[in-house]
């Protein structure tokens, strides 16, 4: 039943959201560490934040919604996090309109040299990581609040 509420929550937040293409970063709250494979790799992520950047082509709303449900078949390396219980969603940057991974590198470069990268995880298709980590959510709201851009956030962000 709270599986429910929490997904119904999650589409309600979306109906504001067009269908169009567009470009977004999630940060995700990561309440105590983790620890995962993936690619057959070791990752131990610790309590803190994760950002990720990404873009869809078609169907913004229905990407977004894709990341943060917990229950889905695994597809890109953003998957095998946003299924863990201790990661929940913090907020959601999203400018509809441009994407692709040009795009997708221009955001990257605003958190390259301040957070911890995740070893390209993010971007299969791109040199530039489009996954970081930080521990400070401060510092992550100073560089997305100078984007052009529409805002989420979600109450547990200063928990």
């Amino acid at each position: 039943m709270i599986k429910q509420m929490q997904e119904k929550q999650i589409y309600n937040i979306y109906n504001q959201i067009s269908s169009k293409s567009g470009t977004y970063i999630i940060v995700f709250k990561v309440n105590d560490y983790i620890n995962l494979i993936i690619n057959k790799k070791e990752f131990i992520i610790n309590k803190g934040y994760i950002i990720y950047i990404g873009s869809a082509g078609n169907g913004l709303n229905n990407r977004l919604k894709r990341h943060l449900i917990k229950y889905k078949k695994l597809k890109w390396h953003i998957d095998y996090i946003t299924i863990n219980k201790q990661v929940e969603p913090s907020l959601i940057f999203y400018k509809e309109g441009q994407y692709g991974i040009n795009i997708e590198d221009k955001l990257s470069n605003l958190f390259y040299l301040k957070f911890k990268k995740l070893d390209n995880l993010g971007a299969t298709d791109s040199k530039m990581p489009h996954m970081y980590y930080s521990n400070n959510i401060n510092e992550i709201l100073d560089i997305i609040y100078k984007i052009d851009g529409s805002l989420i956030i979600f109450p547990n962000i200063f928990d």
